[in-house]
């Protein structure tokens, strides 16, 4: 009898395993020092899925999210947080007028909203992140080492048409130097 849940068990998940395989994926993530601020970019990869794009036609509302998180490495203690950022990218066409309406939250405040006919301007705007702040040199303490973790998030998707998945990347982590760490920068 266990042999044949085993063989049932390995069965289903070769089965499952193109399902969850290929999800989207953050690339070029990095993080540059701008003055007094630290800012991140990075670019998602395999994020508008045909569904996706269908949404986008159909008129709905679709959104994308990224969560970007500092923190400041501890030895035998959890990593503390040092700073938290939401950001909601949302695109609404209108049919009537072939337009996008595209909007960007950074920590549910409205950074940027504009309307173009161009589906790649709509794609770049969806799936980039260009020189996002993310941490203040200030905050960052001199000899401590800092990481900024990013995950975006494309909402749910349906296994079999019956189970809810949350479609999402994994973390990504970046290294962050602060002044005084000896990275090369001339500001150290």
């Amino acid at each position: 009898m266990i042999p044949k849940l085993g063989a049932t068990a390995l069965s289903l998940s070769l089965a499952l395993a193109p399902v969850f395989a290929d999800g989207p994926a953050l690339v070029n993530v990095r993080v540059e020092r701008n003055g007094e601020h630290y800012l991140a970019s990075g670019s998602l990869e395999g994020a508008l899925t045909p569904d996706l794009l269908e949404e986008v036609a159909a008129g709905l509302e679709t959104t994308i999210q990224y969560r970007l998180q500092v923190h400041r490495r501890r030895r035998g203690l959890p990593d503390q947080a040092i700073a938290k950022h939401r950001i909601v990218c949302a695109v609404r066409r209108d049919a009537l007028t072939r337009q996008y309406a595209l909007t960007r939250r950074v920590d549910d405040e409205v950074e940027e909203t504009r309307v173009t006919e161009n589906e790649a301007e709509m794609r770049a705007f969806m799936t980039s992140l260009r020189a996002v702040p993310v941490a203040r040199s200030a905050d960052l303490a001199p000899g401590e080492e800092y990481y900024l973790k990013v995950k975006a998030n494309l909402g749910l998707m349906w296994r079999f048409y019956l189970i809810p998945w949350p479609l999402d990347t994994d973390w990504v982590r970046v290294g962050l130097n602060p002044p005084g760490n000896g990275s090369g920068d001339p500001d150290s």
